[in-house]
């Protein structure tokens, strides 16, 4: 009884961390709308990010050696492209297809694993492919056969959230867990910064940033990135991966109900079948028999 209601608590943390996802959307929705440029969204998350993980985990990271480099560089810049695209995504976009099309990625992880492990997916997961592509095309084909450029760059920004889901699971069992976690915000800070010293003026860019949108970026560097990374991080290690992902992907329900409340998004038929199709292909995609997971277990 006891260890049930410790598992439950550490869904809960889960579920929260879902919430803080699904509001992640609104936050840097809001930002770009009140001029802040993605790479400044960018920049100044990966930062304040970065800040609070090495004041909380200062002890636990411990020293850095040169082999931990490359695992940090290689999944932080991962993870720079793929909060990259979704914010440029965002900008064309509206916060449920941004939401609903990130959540895809666990869909194409298997496909991944494939092309670099040799390691066949199962064939539920061809299954959830198939699904998964009629709900995408539900959720961006409008009036018009066509997707807008957000929603393109809200698919790459999947599949590159599927990369580092895979480079991440590599790396996690060569190096301590919060110190790849510490390694890829200061690298994905790092490649933000670079970018925008290339692509604009970043005291230009700084100065011009409205006050409340600058409270938007606080919110996605403390909130949405550094508690989100922290109590993922914390649950992750009593909950079965398979139920982990699934109650992650919940951030693409509760982005749709936050962009309905805040920014009265119409309520589509299309919008509603595309949302179901997308989640029963990550849930069959993810799901694995209480029997199989037990036999894992043993």
């Amino acid at each position: 009884m006891i260890k049930k209601h410790k598992d439950f608590i550490y869904e809960g943390m889960l579920i929260f961390v879902a919430i803080i996802w699904g509001s992640g959307f609104i936050a840097a929705k809001l930002a770009v709308n009140l001029g802040a440029s993605p790479l400044t969204i960018l920049v100044l998350r990966f930062f304040v990010a970065s800040l609070f993980i090495t004041i909380i985990f200062w002890k636990s990271i411990g020293r850095i050696k040169k082999k931990d480099l490359f695992g940090g560089m290689l999944t932080g810049f991962l993870l720079y492209g793929a909060f990259a695209f979704q914010t440029y995504g965002i900008k064309y976009t509206t916060p449920s297809n941004n939401a609903f099309l990130t959540a895809t990625n666990v869909v194409i992880v298997p496909f991944i694993y494939w092309v670099f492990y040799k390691k066949r997916p199962k064939n539920k997961v061809f299954v959830a492919a198939i699904l998964c592509l009629l709900g995408i095309g539900l959720l961006t084909l409008k009036d018009e056969f066509g997707m807008n450029i957000g929603d393109i760059y809200t698919l790459i920004c999947a599949v590159l959230f599927a990369g580092h889901i895979v480079c991440n699971d590599y790396f996690i069992h060569r190096m301590p867990s919060l110190k790849l976690v510490a390694l890829q915000m200061y690298f994905a800070f790092l490649f933000s910064g670079l970018m925008i010293m290339v692509m604009e003026n970043p005291m230009h860019t700084s100065f011009q940033l409205d006050g409340k949108a600058i409270l938007f970026i606080l919110y996605l560097g403390i909130v949405s990135t550094g508690v989100a990374f922290l109590l993922q991080t914390i649950a992750q290690k009593k909950v079965d991966a398979n139920k982990t992902v699934i109650f992650l992907s919940l951030e693409s329900v509760f982005g749709t109900l936050f962009s309905i409340i805040i920014f009265h998004e119409v309520i589509r038929i299309q919008l509603i079948l595309g949302a179901i199709l997308v989640l029963i292909a990550i849930m069959i995609a993810e799901y694995e028999p209480r029997s199989t997971v037990n036999n894992k277990e043993a």
